[in-house]
């Protein structure tokens, strides 16, 4: 059994060489040296490092083995050892590799050697040569002592062979090669815009701070930036930094006119990529949009207006009107309008309105011009719209309604008139007249109830008439009248072009004789049958015609005389 002993500063290992079965057991390391002797046991293992020896001081080593038996006799004496650095070069570099390449440089990184060889690495030598020559050289001209470098010099579209060797007190160590060649040329990589957890793409900042905007990128080559704000200049209020891998805008002393969507775009050959920033200016509105009025009275008047163009960065909470007469405020609203009450006619006032968030109120906007309250005077209209053709058809004994809405300032006077005869209200006709709205009610309509119906509004701004034409469909009315008593037979008629006209019995149309007489105008058609007798009882038709159609309607006519009629008229 022999024994061979390897020392470093601090330990030495002991390595028991040539042993068999039977030294197997436990071993005893005694360590001599000027200080005195130390013993340790170890296990059967034919290896043990020993530790706490001083570094610059010799020692020597005996091993004994020890079995149940006891402990046997020790093995010869070592030679002296002495505790020192190794003199060990550092193992190669695990892994080398290529981490980027342009049409001149190769960019390297490794990873640190398992083995240091007992002494801290120094640096690094880069080496490299020409794929079709092999004959390697230098980089770096002095150690380096990151694990990366960038080669650089090279010819473009050249192969080339890298490798990298550690560096220790003990010399340069094995080196590892980049397993294939590498070119020289330029990688392509479209954008790519780097955000990170505490990227933030809406920016709240109050009304005098500074924007800050910061934004990191990559790609190859190395990307155009640029910065953008919708229909503003960014180079009359931002500062711009922009290097090879970020950029920075920053805009001082910002207000409500800095808030908004700004814009970051990088592009290369390989493509573009783009991100928004929302920047929110906490300040007070802008003023409230262009202010309108309507509804003026004698006493009040409704004021409207536009949100504000600008919020400030925070909801409008509210709006606050007022009018210079009282030099105080006149109320407040969450809408875009309010009413005035409580103003005095024939005074002439001033208005305006601001609006309300978080950070104060906003700057007051004012009316165009100053107001007079007084009634307006707004000449009178209807609305037929309602009405088809402006003709209403009903049933005979059935009711028919005209219902018109209406308007002007002041309210308008209403008359109705059935063609030349003004309508008032019976236990027939009804009639119903707001300020907005009349209503015309006819109950159990009647053949002579048909017309034109005349609504005629007046008020101080003019005098307005509309018309609606009325027809009462149904069997033919009875007319009874006595023998020796005048027949009249009168209808109201109308038409464009201006109709023909004649009354008929029967098949045979009237003529004008000493017993008939007839009178047709542009709106009536009147037949006047003188002293009737039971010859006289039949169905009466007025007709109608022009272009446009032909229109009839009939009366059944009943004379009751003194003499019995077979026919059962009477």
């Amino acid at each position: 059994m022999n024994i061979e002993i390897t020392n470093v500063i601090g330990y030495s290992t002991i390595f028991v060489r040539d042993a068999t079965r039977d030294h197997r057991g436990i071993y005893t390391v005694e360590a001599k040296n000027s200080s005195g002797t130390k013993e340790e046991d170890i296990t059967v293992r034919t290896r043990y490092r020993v530790t706490g020896l001083t570094e610059g001081n010799e020692y020597e080593f005996q091993v004994m083995a020890e079995n149940a038996a006891g402990v046997g006799p020790p093995s010869a004496v070592s030679r002296l050892i002495k505790c020192r650095e190794p003199v060990n070069p550092p193992s190669a570099p695990t892994v080398v590799k290529v981490t980027d390449t342009s049409k001149t440089s190769v960019s390297l990184e490794w990873t640190k050697p398992v083995f240091d060889g007992g002494m801290e690495i120094i640096g690094y030598i880069i080496e490299m040569c020409k794929a079709d020559l092999g004959e390697w050289h230098k980089v770096n001209a002095e150690t380096c002592i990151a694990t990366k470098y960038t080669v650089t010099d090279l010819e473009a579209g050249e192969h080339y062979k890298f490798r990298v060797s550690a560096v220790n007190g003990a010399g340069k160590g094995e080196s590892c090669e980049v397993p294939a060649t590498i070119q020289a040329t330029d990688r392509l990589s479209s954008p790519e815009i780097d955000i990170d957890a505490n990227f933030k793409q809406t920016h709240i900042v109050r009304a005098g701070a500074t924007i800050r905007l910061f934004i990191a990128f990559l790609g190859k080559p190395v990307p155009t930036a640029t910065w953008s704000k919708a229909d503003s200049d960014l180079s009359l209020r931002a500062d711009i930094h922009i290097t090879d891998s970020f950029s920075t805008l920053t805009v001082e002393n910002c207000n409500r006119n800095d808030a908004g969507k700004y814009v970051f775009t990088v592009e290369n050959v390989s493509g573009s990529k783009s991100i928004t920033f929302t920047v929110k200016v906490l300040d007070t509105p802008g003023p409230p949009g262009p202010i309108t009025f309507k509804d003026v009275t004698r006493g009040s008047i409704t004021l409207m207006w536009d949100a504000p163009l600008l919020d400030g960065g925070a909801r409008i909470h509210h709006y606050i009107v007022e009018k210079r007469e009282a030099s105080r405020r006149t109320g407040q609203t969450k809408q875009l309008t309010f009413t005035v009450e409580g103003l005095l006619e024939n005074n002439e006032y001033e208005f305006r309105v601001k609006a309300k968030n978080d950070a104060g109120y906003s700057e007051p906007r004012e009316a165009f011009s100053s107001v007079i309250i007084k009634e307006p005077q707004i000449e009178p209209t209807a609305d037929l719209s309602g009405i088809t053709r402006q003709l209403i058809t009903c049933k005979a004994r059935s009711t028919f309604t005209i219902d018109i809405p209406i308007s002007g300032r002041p309210a308008p006077k209403v008359t109705w008139k059935l063609e030349e005869m003004r309508l008032k209200e019976t236990d027939r006709v009804t009639i119903k007249t707001t300020k907005d709205r009349t209503t015309l009610i006819v109950k159990d309509s009647m053949r002579g109830d048909s017309g034109k119906y005349y609504l005629t509004l007046e008020n101080t701004a003019g005098v307005k008439t509309f018309a609606v034409t009325v027809v009462v469909i149904g069997r033919p009315e009875i007319v009874t009248i006595r023998a020796g008593s005048d027949l009249v037979l009168d209808a109201a008629i109308g038409g464009k072009p201006e109709p023909k006209v004649f009354w008929s019995k029967g098949d045979k149309e009237l003529d004008l004789c000493e017993k008939i007489s007839l009178q047709y105008t542009s709106k009536r058609a009147i037949a006047v049958i003188k002293y009737c007798d039971r010859s006289d009882s039949g169905k009466y038709t007025l007709t109608v015609k022009n272009a446009s159609g032909t229109k009839q309607v009939s009366v059944l006519v009943k004379v009751l005389g003194m003499y019995f009629i077979d026919n059962g008229l009477l």
